[in-house]
């Protein structure tokens, strides 16, 4: 996820051809960019987030899900919801495991609907914010590598080329040259000046890095009984949102393999010192928009059993991006050198529709059940660039995804029952099946909650749910290794929020 620019997009399509994982990719924008962009979880408001919403209305977001359900409300209402975010990880790299996490909070959803007045049937017209993705991960792990460094993976890139250079001026790398000064290629500063014939012996790696941000729209919709029991919907909006990434990683002698008299710190022709550690810092931070549209109906087959089915139309994210890598090398006698590479590119991400369709039986003895299965075709998305001159690395990445990425079938079901006209508990759980072939990252969300009447007009409503699954890492790749972290991820997301009738 750190995209380094247009000047690493052959290299980033070919590290993907050999596997599709979660990949902060120190070079490119890649195919794991559309991948990112391309998931949503179960959410859009407290109950939505315990409830399938396709054949039934249940919270302000539920159009995401079906903009025709929202007819089935029976009052005008405002609403606003929090969201607190919490992740925890455990991560596993070379041969040992430590645990990471990170939280965010911000608002869920906030909104109004609207209960037109008419002699038949229903007509409901709304609009407002409802979130639909966060992004929040972290991930930390360290270790003793005797086979690789991530300075191989700067030393790789070529003399040219600007992330080469920022560690070349921090003296994490160094140049090969020939006997006339002629520059051969770029070499790991801990694989030169070596005594004669050792080894590489290794170097001690930890590493932590989080990301955060929100994915939400800013939409529009209305609802009608358009013939009797016959329910259609349509929303449009506005998909915003941001996302970061901040990775340390931190390479250190502390085995004190590199004590020699080797490095000219001074600059003055007195080889007077060695490494002591290298620490790489890493950030992105993406903004994007993109235009949303959806289509629904619910048939209402009796007044116990709804049918829904709607369309989410493909939509392309704007990509606004600054990235930048900061290479900080500190030598054994403390003196300090550091190199930068910063950037902004623009690039798009066309993110794939979505089917969904739905069941629901209710009022069945207080018992409310609802089902829903959603259809995303993750082989259709497809990145693309500005730039007529990059067209050969798109059309490489975009193969890439349609290889590497599966069509799923989103699984939901929620259950409530109504204790009273006061109190309202449900329970929920979906299965999201992995869309990568190579990686098995099934998720698994469980989640609680309940409506409570606090007046006659107000209500509260909480929503809890624990998403579980397995992830890849991928840190940085060299000529003959790729290092990766696996996880084992558990994202906790809370929504409370009002609604107030009028």
């Amino acid at each position: 996820m750190i995209s380094m620019g247009k000047k690493y997009l052959i290299m980033a399509a070919g590290i993907f051809v050999l596997a599709l994982i979660r990949v902060p990719s120190l070079y490119a924008q890649d195919a794991g960019d559309v991948l990112r962009y391309d998931l949503q979880y179960p959410g859009g408001d407290p109950v939505s987030l315990v409830m399938p919403a396709v054949s039934d209305a249940t919270g302000f977001g539920a159009y995401q899900q079906n903009p025709a359900s929202m007819a089935f409300f029976k009052q005008s209402f405002l609403s606003l919801g929090i969201s607190d975010r919490y992740v925890n990880e455990k991560g596993t790299y070379l041969g040992n495991s430590s645990n990471y996490n990170n939280n965010q909070f911000n608002v869920a959803d906030g909104g109004f609907l609207y209960k037109l007045p008419t002699r038949q049937g229903k007509f409901v017209v709304g609009g407002g914010y409802s979130q639909s993705h966060d992004y929040n991960r972290a991930l930390s792990g360290y270790g003793r590598n005797n086979l690789t460094t991530i300075t191989d993976s700067y030393a790789q890139l070529g003399r040219n080329n600007p992330l080469n250079q920022a560690a070349y001026n921090a003296y994490a790398i160094n140049d090969v040259t020939d006997n006339n000064g002629n520059y051969i290629r770029s070499e790991s500063i801990f694989r030169l000046y070596l005594p004669q014939g050792e080894s590489y012996p290794g170097i001690n790696q930890r590493f932590n890095l989080t990301e955060r941000g929100t994915l939400g729209e800013f939409s529009a919709f209305f609802a009608t009984e358009f013939a009797k029991n016959l329910f259609i919907g349509a929303s449009i909006g506005v998909i915003s949102g941001n996302y970061s990434y901040k990775r340390h990683f931190l390479e250190a002698d502390k085995q004190g393999n590199y004590n020699g008299k080797v490095i000219d710190s001074n600059n003055n022709g007195t080889y007077n010192t060695d490494i002591n550690r290298i620490l790489s810092r890493d950030t992105i931070h993406d903004s994007f928009t993109a235009f949303s549209a959806r289509l629904g109906m619910v048939y209402q087959v009796s007044p116990h059993f709804n049918v829904g089915a709607a369309y989410q139309f493909r939509n392309v994210l704007n990509i606004h991006e600054k990235y930048g890598t900061h290479i900080k090398t500190t030598m054994d006698n403390g003196a300090v050198f550091t190199g930068k590479d910063l950037g902004k590119y623009n690039y798009k991400v066309a993110r794939p529709a979505r089917l969904n369709i739905g069941v629901t039986a209710k009022d069945l003895a207080g018992f409310t059940i609802s089902a829903s299965a959603q259809h995303v075709a993750y082989s259709n998305g497809h990145i693309k660039f500005n730039e007529l001159k990059n067209k050969s690395a798109q059309d490489s990445i975009n193969s890439v995804v349609a290889s590497n990425l599966t069509d799923v079938y989103n699984l939901r079901l929620g259950v409530e029952y109504k204790v009273s006209n006061n109190f309202t508990p449900r329970i929920g759980y979906a299965y999201y099946p992995s869309p990568t072939k190579n990686v098995n990252a099934d998720r698994n969300f469980y989640s609680a909650g309940f409506t409570a009447r606090l007046s006659e007009n107000t209500v509260f409503n909480l929503g809890v749910q624990l998403g579980t699954w397995n992830d890849q890492d991928q840190l940085y790749s060299t000529n003959t290794a790729t290092e990766v972290a696996y996880e084992k991820v558990k994202h906790w997301n809370i929504m409370a929020g009002f609604d107030f009738y009028f």
